[in-house]
């Protein structure tokens, strides 16, 4: 088990209650939607699996340790295993493809002759071989999203959480991107992805997990969900 939600509560201080007593388990290896509409929850959930917001009530455990009762000092070794994609890419305008993967890897404190070898292969894996040293600027927005992959990819993360990647995208460029995130995941990295497009998970048949108000009301296969 790589995941597990034990009756997660999130009320914000202005009294909003974005999460109400979610429980979840998710298997290595397992491609997961998660939707729902503006307001659901999505987003609380999302920065639950990294830590960036934490339980009001409840427990989370991501192999098998304790988010919630982790040290602060503990927390950018969790984050190593945790790569994250973003709807708006996040790329450092100023550096070239190659440096903003490199430096995903050094604020980590990888060693230049790992950041050496890893980013040639990420880089390839996303199909950017040639777009090494072009800034963001001089891509497509498909080609910065790839760019996005490689750089949650460098660490070798065994969690892909993905929010609204293709949000930004047209829809053959999406599905291009879609294809590369099943290919991670046939790899063995478990993808978590939030997404508005139910095009493309009706394509997937994949497991979905929906939410409505902070809840989940709805955890089933896509064949199942879109009856």
């Amino acid at each position: 088990m790589l995941v597990q939600f034990y009756n997660v509560s999130k009320i914000y201080p202005n009294g909003v209650k974005a999460l109400d007593d979610i429980s979840l388990r998710i298997e290595r290896g397992e491609f997961i939607f998660l939707m729902g509409s503006s307001g659901a929850g999505k987003s609380t959930l999302v920065k639950m699996f990294f830590r960036e917001e934490i339980p009001t009530r409840g427990q989370i455990f991501i192999a098998s340790r304790s988010i919630v009762r982790m040290k602060r000092s503990e927390v950018p070794k969790l984050r190593r295993n945790i790569g994250i994609v973003f709807q708006d890419f996040k790329l450092l305008e100023n550096k070239t493809v190659s440096e903003n993967i490199s430096f995903a890897m050094e604020v980590v404190g990888a060693n230049i002759r790992d950041i050496k070898i890893r980013v040639p292969e990420v880089i390839e894996m996303v199909g950017l071989k040639g777009k090494e040293k072009c800034f963001p600027g001089e891509l497509s927005g498909g080609e910065q999203q790839r760019v996005g992959v490689a750089r949650a990819l460098a660490n070798r993360p065994l969690m892909l959480i993905a929010d609204e990647p293709t949000g930004n995208l047209d829809i053959r460029i999406s599905t291009e991107i879609m294809e590369l995130l099943y290919d991670i995941n046939r790899k063995g990295t478990t993808v978590i992805m939030a997404t508005h497009a139910q095009e493309l998970v009706r394509a997937a048949h994949k497991r979905i997990i929906m939410l409505e108000n902070g809840r989940i009301i709805s955890d089933s296969l896509a064949g199942e969900f879109f009856l």
